[in-house]
């Protein structure tokens, strides 16, 4: 077979190349596309994605795998500065079964092989990226034998609804959510759910999302100048005093502390 390697190559063209669409910040959505074998992530910004199977907010710390015939919805906010990088494999570059559709942290060797593009030639570059992905693919298929199950497929498929459902609580933290709405997206019952989350994870799912409220307030306290009641309300928070004090006790400081600290740095003379 003949392959083809291309930079932002007609979407016509896409599905008979391997391609990067890198694109840069501006209002953008996809509506239902099908895509070949792809990796979505972003250079800054973020950008959500959706798919039959789930709900994934993308930033420069994770990367999505879809598999080859998924169908997807892509949307990017023109005011989130955001810039995307997205290599797309030509059908049978890759061989290898499916991927495991989720959020992956932007780390070990498929967070390189992405850093490589525009660093070596763009071929050398997707077959980098396809030797670790393969990797990857192995990784997650030892991660998946210690999820509870007798049986391989058994263990395989509550790796896949945990961590649809983790996506789901690491994306949608600025909504009001419960065991019982992740529960539905792991297609299991609330108290099964709470059970086999926290066998996996070593946490609770409510653990889980207050721990990613508070890093994303702890960033956004960092970054911007919104006020502290503003960062409360939008990481999905209710209540301010409940806010600051779950978060003194994550930090050592409260919200205002953390202001303080960014604000003695920048004025430090150098």
């Amino acid at each position: 077979m003949m392959f083809r390697f291309a930079v932002n190559p007609r979407w016509p063209d896409l599905p008979n190349c391997s391609g990067l669409l890198h694109g840069f910040p501006r209002a953008y959505s996809v509506s239902d596309y099908r895509t070949t074998l792809s990796i979505k992530t972003v250079r800054r910004g973020s950008a959500w994605y959706e798919t039959p199977q789930g709900r994934y907010l993308v930033t420069p710390d994770t990367f999505l795998v879809l598999n080859e015939g998924q169908h997807y919805s892509m949307e990017v906010n023109a005011a989130s500065n955001t810039e995307t990088f997205c290599p797309f494999f030509q059908p049978g570059f890759v061989q290898a079964g499916e991927f495991c559709e989720r959020l992956y942290p932007m780390r070990g060797s498929v967070a390189d092989a992405i850093r490589s593009f525009g660093k070596v030639p763009l071929e050398d570059a997707f077959y980098d990226l396809a030797g670790a992905l393969l990797v990857l693919r192995g990784d997650v298929r030892k991660e998946s034998d210690s999820f509870p199950g007798l049986r391989a497929s058994t263990r395989e498929e509550m790796y896949r609804r945990l961590y649809r459902a983790r996506d789901f609580l690491y994306s949608c933290y600025g909504e009001p959510l419960s065991v019982a709405d992740a529960a539905q997206i792991a297609a299991m019952s609330p108290f099964h759910f709470q059970r086999m989350f926290k066998n996996a994870f070593g946490i609770s799912p409510m653990q889980f999302l207050q721990r990613r409220r508070l890093q994303i307030a702890r960033d956004l306290l960092v970054a911007t100048e919104d006020d502290v009641t503003s960062i409360c309300l939008s990481v999905g928070f209710e209540s301010l005093g409940s806010f600051s004090a779950l978060f003194k006790r994550a930090f050592g400081v409260p919200p205002s502390g953390i202001r303080r600290i960014r604000e003695a740095a920048v004025q430090q003379p150098l």
